[in-house]
């Protein structure tokens, strides 16, 4: 036979005897921490969702952008393999003059336009880029000043 002395667990008559007190101290601090981990997962959660959001309206926007720039670039292009063509073509200085003032007028024209359109993009980006966060931060300041205030 062991002759080993008895722990708390291997005695079944002995119990912890916690005072009512400390007892319900206890339960409320448990209740905390679960209401407290409870509502850290509610948040979580909702960042998730507001930066998914996000990250969807910068890439529908971004890929609005790159398109954009794309057809530009080949817009450019196109127009001077066109403007190429008809200056070889031309025999006369002062055409050649007259075409190449011509082009150069238009390209400008040409870009201050691309360049709004650019710009329309960009700023549409960052806005729907922005907008979830900017809507959530809204809504938690109103909750937290709804707090303050009951």
């Amino acid at each position: 036979m062991s002759s080993k002395p008895k722990t708390k667990k291997e005695n079944p008559t002995m119990q912890m005897n916690m005072p009512e007190g400390v007892k319900q101290m206890a339960e409320k601090s448990v209740d905390q921490a679960q209401a407290a981990f409870e509502k850290a997962g509610e948040v979580a959660h909702k960042n998730v969702q507001v930066l998914d959001a996000s990250a969807s309206a910068f890439k529908t926007n971004a890929a609005d952008l790159q398109l954009k720039i794309m057809e530009i670039a080949q817009n450019n292009v196109n127009q001077a393999f066109t403007f190429a063509r008809k200056f070889i073509e031309t025999q006369e200085p002062r055409q050649l003059f007259e075409m190449q003032q011509g082009f150069v007028r238009d390209q400008f024209e040409q870009m201050t336009k691309q360049a709004t359109e650019l710009n329309d993009i960009a700023v549409k980006l960052a806005r729907e880029t922005a907008k979830p966060v900017q809507d959530t931060l809204l809504q938690s300041f109103q909750n937290l000043g709804k707090t303050a205030n009951a």
